[in-house]
């Protein structure tokens, strides 16, 4: 019976998340406390199951809404910025400087774009001040451009098909945001797992030298 009933569970999960995620960001502003809070049942989902989506939906919307609000501001100024320039690179075919204006643009883009993959996820797994939680987020998209790079191409893919199949906007996002969380607590099980290395060969080090 589990057989039929946990695919079933975890479609249920995603689409739910999609659809509190997209009403959560309907006055915009909220986007980054949404986005945290999707974060949070992506995080949470065990091998036992996903969570409660509704409960943990809202709590951690609550939870991360100062920070949320906050980064979600920040990471929509540098769109804006980066938004313009590009455009101004593929427009002004004559103006000077175009292509050095292009290329910036496109790895401001890559460096922001790669930060947010890890932003709301490091948010809800290491809670810690804003400035903390971006260095984090970043140094995690350098270390591991390859998840990087991925979680990029998917979220250009959802919104490709969000383009096209607009009414199903819940379900590209939910499916993007669950492989992505996959690729991400994959990135952090290995760098817990080399704290805990590290940490034990630092003990084996100091009990040697008692």
């Amino acid at each position: 019976m589990q057989y039929f009933t946990r695919p079933l569970e975890a479609l249920f999960t995603i689409v739910v998340a999609g659809l509190l995620w997209v009403l959560a960001s309907v006055p915009i502003v909220t986007l980054g406390p949404a986005t945290a809070a999707f974060a949070a049942v992506m995080m949470e989902w065990g091998q036992d199951g996903p969570p409660s989506v509704w409960s943990t939906f809202w709590t951690a919307f609550r939870r991360h809404f100062r920070q949320g609000m906050w980064l979600g501001f920040l990471a929509t100024i540098a769109g804006v910025l980066l938004s313009v320039d590009l455009m101004y690179g593929l427009r002004a075919t004559d103006a000077p400087l175009r292509a050095v204006v292009m290329v910036a643009a496109i790895i401001g883009i890559l460096a922001v774009g790669g930060t947010l993959v890890f932003t709301f996820p490091v948010m809800v797994a290491y809670p810690a001040p804003w400035r903390r939680v971006l260095r984090n987020a970043a140094l995690f998209a350098a270390a591991h451009p390859l998840t990087t790079l991925g979680s990029l191409f998917l979220l250009l893919a959802a919104s490709l098909l969000v383009v096209f199949i607009p009414a199903l906007l819940p379900v590209w996002v939910g499916f993007a945001a669950w492989t992505i969380s996959r690729l991400v607590r994959r990135v952090f099980r290995r760098f817990l797992a080399r704290q805990e290395a590290a940490a034990a060969q630092s003990a084996a080090k100091a009990a040697s030298l008692t």
